[in-house]
């Protein structure tokens, strides 16, 4: 069985192992199943002297018979705990349909699948490999690693898969992905691990601050939730995204099993927060600051009242450290690990950074707070034709705002009183009937208490200047001032 010391070279080029046999040709042969890939690299035994022993095509036969065993016996072991996710979402007042996976990790009927599969949902609906469905209820999100905890009251003995440790894996690892792309329930696809600590810079408004797995095992829409499972039949990660054939993105299952413990526990991750915005320090910087050896990260911009700022944090001070454990980032995936360090943080307790500020290296010690809500609540004034939500710490940057106070203009409907008036999505609602609106609660007060008015005067920001809109709720045309 000298074939098996090359089944742990990834199957993959040429080598020399005795006297007999010079050489190892690979073929890769592409099976094409509908619109999926499987993937399988075939040795064959080739050229002594023009001969072919059978005895060791024969072994080479033998070993690729197993791995087929064992592909189809992790994937007949996992896919009973593999559900078919289907949601219906209310967004911006239009209802829609879309699907997802997700994983059973637990007998009493938690469920691990992703954020973006639930979020906005109204209802869902879980059906089991036995095809029966079962109402789910969303237990707590995560935005920031895309992960979320749903449960269906069992209906009997669920099956609970073996939950393996992300980190012990290795880039070319055989794996296997399971999910329900286009809807076609348990689909497995066959592959590897191609990379990990992957940092992913989505154009979304709450940045992922979790590393992920890279496969090229099929991840397609429908499929994110769904397990990625080793040869040894245990779960590594939670697919998350696909990008095309090749580009499969996957949650480690050792962030997975945090943030699915503290949802259990609260319904919600609580993390750290100081109220900094940061960039990477790369060399040209550090050259413009004095010192081409400098290493450490530069803030751009401070949340007023924030616990940087209230600690006398400035712009483009320059972090080196935290509690006494360097940090630094040339390029912007470095920052990742930063952002993690900061989440990580003790809510309540004191933080020192250390800093250089103008040439000179100082501490500053910092109280650690609770993170705000990443995740921004919405507001549909349905008879406004008109949708809000309150601003999060990642809007006033993506969005370039200079003020956190106001309500976000998310959408308005054609031919609505609001977009008669001119109001637009992107403009911040600062005033309505001269009362001051801060926040998400001060609009809801504000649209209840004139309820009855028919003209409502609101004052918005638009591309930093401040303009006032008309909102007649009888009139057939509207106009802004």
């Amino acid at each position: 069985m000298k074939w098996l010391y090359y089944i742990s070279l990834q199957l993959s080029g040429w080598e020399r192992y005795n006297d007999k046999i010079f050489s190892v040709v690979i073929m890769k042969l592409i099976l094409r199943f509908t619109m999926y890939k499987f993937y399988l690299s075939v040795f064959v035994v080739m050229m002594n002297a023009g001969a072919v022993w059978a005895s060791d095509a024969d072994d080479t036969i033998q070993i690729f018979q197993g791995l087929q065993d064992i592909i189809i016996a992790v994937s007949d072991s996992i896919k009973p705990s593999v559900v078919h996710i289907d949601v219906v979402q209310k967004v911006n007042n239009q209802k829609f349909e879309s699907l997802g996976s997700g994983l059973i990790i637990d007998e009493q009927g938690f469920i691990l699948t992703n954020d973006h599969v639930v979020d906005e949902a109204q209802s869902v609906t879980v059906t089991l490999a036995n095809k029966l469905e079962y109402p789910a209820e969303i237990i707590g999100t995560d935005k920031q690693t895309d992960l979320a905890l749903i449960k269906i009251d069992p209906p009997g003995k669920l099956k609970i898969p073996k939950l393996g440790n992300s980190d012990s894996t290795s880039v070319g690892e055989w794996v296997i992905a399971v999910g329900n792309p286009y809807g076609f329930d348990r689909t497995v696809s066959f592959g590897i691990i191609s990379g990990k600590g992957r940092v992913l810079q989505l154009p979304i408004e709450t940045p992922l601050i979790n590393e992920f797995l890279q496969t090229d095992a099929v991840i397609d829409p429908g499929s994110s939730g769904g397990p990625l499972v080793n040869l040894r039949g245990e779960v590594i990660g939670i697919n998350s995204i696909g990008y095309g054939r090749g580009q499969g993105f996957t949650i480690p299952i050792n962030i997975a099993k945090e943030v699915k413990g503290k949802l259990m526990a609260h319904g919600a991750m609580e993390r750290g927060w100081i109220g900094i915005f940061t960039q990477p320090l790369s060399r040209e910087y550090a050259e413009y600051f004095g010192d081409v050896s400098l290493q450490g990260i530069l803030i751009a911009d401070l949340i007023k009242a924030s616990p940087a700022d209230k600690a006398g944090i400035k712009q483009k001070d320059i972090i080196i450290s935290l509690n006494g454990q360097l940090v630094s980032a040339e390029k912007e995936d470095d920052l990742n690990a930063f952002t993690q360090m900061i989440s990580s943080l003790k809510v309540g307790e004191e933080s020192e950074l250390g800093i250089i500020r103008d040439g000179r290296r100082k501490s500053i010690k910092v109280r650690v707070a609770l993170q705000p809500n990443v995740k921004a609540e919405k507001y549909e004034a349905e008879k406004l034709g008109l949708t809000v939500k309150e601003i999060t710490e990642s809007m006033y940057r993506q969005y370039a705002l200079d003020t956190e106070e106001g309500v976000f203009v998310e959408y308005t409907e054609v031919g609505g009183i609001a977009g008669k008036a001119n109001l637009q999505m992107g403009d911040l609602i600062v005033e309505i009937e001269g009362n001051a609106i801060r926040n998400l609660e001060d609009f809801k007060k504000a649209i209840t208490k004139f309820e009855s008015k028919s003209m409502l005067l609101l004052k918005f920001i638009r591309a930093k200047n401040q303009l006032y809109a008309l909102l007649d709720k009888g009139a057939a045309e509207n106009k802004s001032y």
